[in-house]
Parts: structure tokens; sequence; C-alpha cells
């Protein structure tokens, strides 16, 4: 007679329910980590955001210059402009202020070489805003850094 042996003996089956059972387990026990990692790294990224969107934006810091009127090139025609300059920080205001003879100087002069046409368009009061924005920006002092002027802003603006 022919003996047969059986590879399913039920040591063998309880062995290969223990392996299955315990990969599953380990499977199990990292998509738990997974998941944990996951919330605690978007939950952080969250509170960080969360944190930035409380602190209100800093107040913006505005240097007035009183208006002025000044004689366009063809002598005809004059300009009358006042403006604000949008700076970077109160140390930057503090300097425009105590040279405000010469902002008003270095404004007079590049405003006095613009023709009456080329500021009355849209695109001419742009660049002329760019324009005073580039020569305000300049040194006061010899040794000193350019000034952080970030906007000029028309207030009064007026062609005759």
């Amino acid at each position: 007679m022919t003996q047969y042996v059986s590879f399913t003996s039920p040591n063998r089956q309880q062995g290969v329910a223990r392996t299955l059972l315990l990969a599953g387990l380990i499977v199990l026990v990292g998509i738990l980590a997974a998941g944990a990692g996951s919330y605690f790294y978007f939950m952080r990224a969250g509170s960080g955001s969360a944190e930035a969107a409380e602190q209100p934006p800093p107040k913006p810091t505005f240097v007035k210059v009183e208006p002025m009127t000044v004689n366009l090139d063809g002598g005809s025609r004059v300009l009358y402009i006042g403006l604000s300059l949008a700076v970077a920080n109160p140390a930057t205001a503090d300097t425009l202020i105590a040279h405000m003879p010469e902002v008003r100087n270095r404004m007079l002069i590049t405003l006095s070489d613009q023709s009456a046409d080329e500021l009355t368009s849209a695109a001419g009061k742009r660049a002329i805003a760019k324009s005073l924005r580039k020569t305000l920006r300049a040194a006061y002092r010899e040794d000193g850094k350019p000034v952080a002027i970030d906007r000029v802003l028309f207030t009064d603006f007026i062609v005759q």
C-alpha cells in the first residue's frame, strides 16, 4: 500500500496562518505609521500658515510730498502735482523727510523736462512715476545707500 504524506498538517496550517497574521499586522502598523506621519506633517505645516495668517501685515509707510507747481518743457504750460511715496520702512521715511528740500529739488528738475502732451496720458503718468521713483531712490549722502522707495502715488495731478 502507498502512504501519502499530507503537507497540510494542522501544525503547518497554524504556522502559515501565524505568518500571514504577522505579515498583516506589520503592514497595518506601517500604514498607521505613515498616516500618523502625514497627519503631523500637514498639521504642523498648517499651523505655521495659520500663525502667519493671524499676524497682521505690517502697516504701510508713506511720505507725503506737499503739492508743487512746475513749469513744463516749452514754458507755456504748468503741472500742479502732489504725491506720496510708499517706502519700505519708517527709517526710510525719516531719511526722506530730513532731506525733503532735496527731494523736492529732484522732483522739480525731473518734471520740468517733461512736455504736457507726455503727461496727459495714463502711460505718460506711469512713465513719470517710474522716472521719479528712480530719481528719488538715489542716495542722499555720498556714503549712503539708495533709498527704498516702493511706489510713487499721485495725490494731485493737473496739467494746465
